[in-house]
């Protein structure tokens, strides 16, 4: 006949097991959610800086637009030109082009680390140049890096799509 204070140890042991187990679990689940729910802050914050910076060009202001540039940031315009934080300033600021509209068609962000992310963005936008009005749809990434608490874009490739 089995020993009922060993049984009753067993019985025990068991539970606790299972109960580490729901407890390990539970635990699991929790990071996992607060993970997604960070993810989630992160990824409204990148958009929220991809139409701050659409805005500040549409604007011309280059005050919020310094702000979101990294120092070294680079672009690569439609034209294959590398373009830096100084180039992008002086461009929003040109007499010679006022955009009318900036439409965001459909953007997309993806987190690659806690503090790289990549804005996938498809805008339609109107604009005059030179006093001639024009059109255009293009597609762009811009990378961003979380610097001393911060996001800021430092690079960017831009597609111009062909006009229809």
């Amino acid at each position: 006949m089995p020993d009922c204070r060993h049984l009753g140890c067993l019985i025990l042991l068991r539970f606790k097991k299972i109960e580490m187990k729901t407890i390990l679990f539970l635990f699991f689940v929790l990071g996992c959610m607060q993970n997604l729910a960070s993810q989630t802050d992160v990824k409204e914050t990148l958009k929220k800086l991809n139409r701050d910076f659409l805005n500040s060009i549409a604007k011309k202001d280059t005050t919020t637009l310094s702000k979101i540039l990294a120092d070294d940031f680079i672009m690569i315009n439609p034209a294959g030109a590398r373009m830096t934080k100084k180039d992008n300033l002086n461009n929003a600021i040109s007499p010679n082009i006022q955009f009318t509209s900036i439409n965001i068609d459909s953007v997309s962000v993806t987190i690659l680390t806690s503090d790289v992310g990549v804005v996938t963005c498809y805008t339609s936008f109107a604009f005059t140049s030179n006093g001639k009005a024009a059109h255009g749809k293009n597609c762009y990434q811009d990378i961003y890096l979380k610097r001393k608490s911060r996001w800021l874009a430092v690079a960017a490739h831009v597609t111009l799509f062909p006009a229809k």
